[in-house]
């Protein structure tokens, strides 16, 4: 297990690609699983359970969708396998350092928060560079190309997830 934590943590580190992944079924589904359950526990800071997991399996088909997309349109489908594993196994690791910060920012208030703030805003700067590092290696594109995609990526993601999710009022 230490193995591939350490490899995720390298793609993190941009050491590795995720082409230095194996094309493993198993590796996939045990990335998708950290990756579910990690966003289940940040979801669980303010939604109800039965929510904070249906936003969790979303947000997950949601990435594997936008993932696969791309690859087709550049007709790289057949690395999608080892894309998709690296960008569960990276958001897991990146969703447990922001989850303390995340709880802390919740309890104390958004203003009183302001190193955790930073912190997060600093986590998620990182988080669109990795998925920048992972979209670029499985492209075969300019460092930049890789991250104006993570960014859209993250738009994507996040304005879907806020209009399901997100209650106003």
């Amino acid at each position: 297990m230490g193995k591939i934590v350490d490899a995720f943590w390298k793609i993190c580190l941009f050491r590795q690609g995720p082409q230095d992944l194996p094309a493993s079924s198993a590796l996939m589904l045990l990335g998708m699983l950290a990756y579910a359950a990690t966003s289940v526990f940040v979801g669980l800071l303010n939604l109800s359970p039965v929510v904070a997991l249906v936003s969790g399996v979303f947000d997950m088909a949601l990435v594997a969708a936008m993932t696969q997309l791309l690859l087709w349109i550049r007709e790289l489908g057949a690395r999608f396998q080892q894309t998709f594993t690296a960008l569960m196994g990276t958001g897991a690791i990146l969703g447990l350092l922001a989850l303390p910060l995340l709880y802390i920012q919740l309890q104390v208030g958004e203003q009183a928060a302001l190193l955790p703030s930073v912190l997060i805003l600093a986590l998620v700067v990182w988080n669109l560079a990795v998925v920048g590092h992972i979209l670029r290696h499985a492209m075969g594109a300019p460092f930049f190309v890789g991250l104006l995609l993570a960014v859209v990526f993250m738009y994507v993601s996040v304005s879907v997830m806020r209009s399901l999710f997100v209650t106003t009022g």
